[in-house]
């Protein structure tokens, strides 16, 4: 027996620590003694109780010798990332956009181009090719702002429905959008297209969003995103309300958790913190927050405002076996030309595209290899790193932008988020945090 590369013990109270696996996501709690004696068993091969050691192997804390957990983590990633039994698409209906925003990494190539009829034809097409292989579709409308194109969000879903419907697929819809058009006349068309995930931005109070995230003209938005949240909010499923900080707001969502909480609104709307970076030169980098420093301040404002009489578990990890869309092979992101990107933070840049729609689906060139074929099990300081079955290698548009921040938040809050997780689970069940103990049962 061996132990697991992947095991993380922190200190908890005068008599336990906090034990956890990042392969198998195992929490557990393990008196001091016992902990000493797993350190003895590392350090010279002293044989554990064997009460201890059958409690370590269950959370996989202590494996057989013969395992390679970076071959079991190279397999799920490969299995994922090469599944066809999926397909997902972001797609842009439009590249205009009625804001401005200060930091917006697309700044330089908004335009008011809007999906043609043509296009939208061979998205339908791309969809019955795959439409017997898979078991899932899902589709996140983007842009620009994408209730701009309302009426090709409503032709494309309506088709994508029938055709899902027809095969027995699931279908998954949401939409990233500002929130200065979702009116509730609007909302009662989204919800019938099955759209139930939404991402709206408020940068904080009117002072602080108005000047962040400003019409085209310079004009305000604040209120009325504010004013269409309240008065559709009987009709709103759950909203992810992204609050992006830099060195210049970091307490803006303060205000808007009080304002959310004053109006009854949080049962819906999720305030959470985003990170602003200068993707793309899109920002000054001296305003932009460090990894460490933003995984602090964002961990804090997720305790704040998570519901403490529910005694909330805030931030669990969870196993990843590919980061996210750009890393897998079935997912594409397609604008309103119909030019084929990897990553959302690549639209409309010529040198980022991977093909076009228009032509045959196939995409080959270097920027869709650096997406599909990097191997974190086998590259340093990756495949090192006790952190990787929860990170998989970071975000793959920062690491190919060669952004050497780009370890996930967990790096530096896990023995905050465990220790949440601890004693969440420890109030609200007798048993819920196994305790490692040597008593033979």
């Amino acid at each position: 027996m061996k132990s697991s590369n992947y095991n993380f013990f922190f200190p908890y109270s005068e008599t336990h620590s906090i034990a956890y696996n990042s392969l198998t996501n195992s929490l557990a709690l393990i008196e001091e003694p016992n902990l000493a004696a797993f350190n003895d068993f590392l350090k010279d091969g002293t044989p554990l109780p064997p009460s201890l050691s059958d409690e370590m192997k269950k959370g996989a804390f202590l494996i057989n010798d013969y395992i390679n957990e970076l071959d079991v983590i190279r397999f799920n990633m490969l299995r994922n990332r090469f599944t066809s039994d999926y397909l997902g698409f972001t797609i842009a209906p439009t590249s205009d956009c009625n804001f401005r925003c200060v930091y917006c990494y697309e700044k330089d190539v908004i335009d008011a181009k809007y999906m043609s009829e043509e296009i939208q034809d061979r998205i339908i097409d791309i969809l019955l090719d795959r439409i017997k292989l898979i078991s899932s579709f899902s589709v996140t409308w983007y842009g620009g702002e994408p209730l701009l194109a309302l009426d090709v969000i409503e032709n494309l879903s309506k088709r994508f429905i029938d055709i899902c419907n027809e095969n027995n697929v699931n279908y998954s819809a949401g939409i990233i959008t500002n929130g200065y058009l979702l009116t509730r006349e609007t909302l009662e068309k989204l919800n019938d297209l099955n759209i139930t995930f939404y991402q709206v931005t408020l940068d904080g109070p009117p002072e602080i969003h108005n000047q962040k995230r400003p019409l085209a003209d310079g004009g305000d938005t604040y209120d009325v995103i504010i004013n269409n949240l309240v008065e559709s909010y009987d009709l709103l499923p759950t909203v992810s309300l992204r609050i992006n900080i830099d060195k210049n707001n970091m307490t803006a969502g303060d205000k808007i958790y009080e304002l959310l909480k004053a109006k009854g609104l949080l049962e819906k709307i999720i305030p959470y913190y985003g990170k602003v970076s200068n993707d793309n030169d899109c920002y000054d980098q001296a305003e932009c927050l460090n990894n460490c420093d933003f995984s602090s301040i964002e961990y804090d404002y997720a305790l704040r405002t998570s519901d403490a009489s529910k005694d909330t578990v805030v931030r669990y990890p969870s196993y990843k076996s590919n980061f996210c869309g750009a890393d897998m092979l079935w997912a594409y992101v397609i604008d309103a030309n119909g030019w084929l990107y990897k990553c959302w933070s690549d639209i409309g840049f010529e040198d980022k595209r991977i093909g076009s729609i228009a032509d045959e689906f196939i995409a080959t060139n270097d920027i869709y290899f650096k997406y599909l074929l990097f191997d974190p099990t086998i590259i340093e300081p990756c495949m090192s790193c006790n952190l990787l079955p929860i990170c998989m290698g970071g975000c793959p548009y920062r690491r190919i932008e060669g952004n050497i921040d780009n370890c996930i938040n967990y790096r530096y809050i896990l023995d905050r988020c465990l220790a949440n997780a601890a004693n969440v689970l420890s109030s609200t069940r007798d048993e819920t945090v196994d305790k490692i103990t040597s008593e033979e049962e």
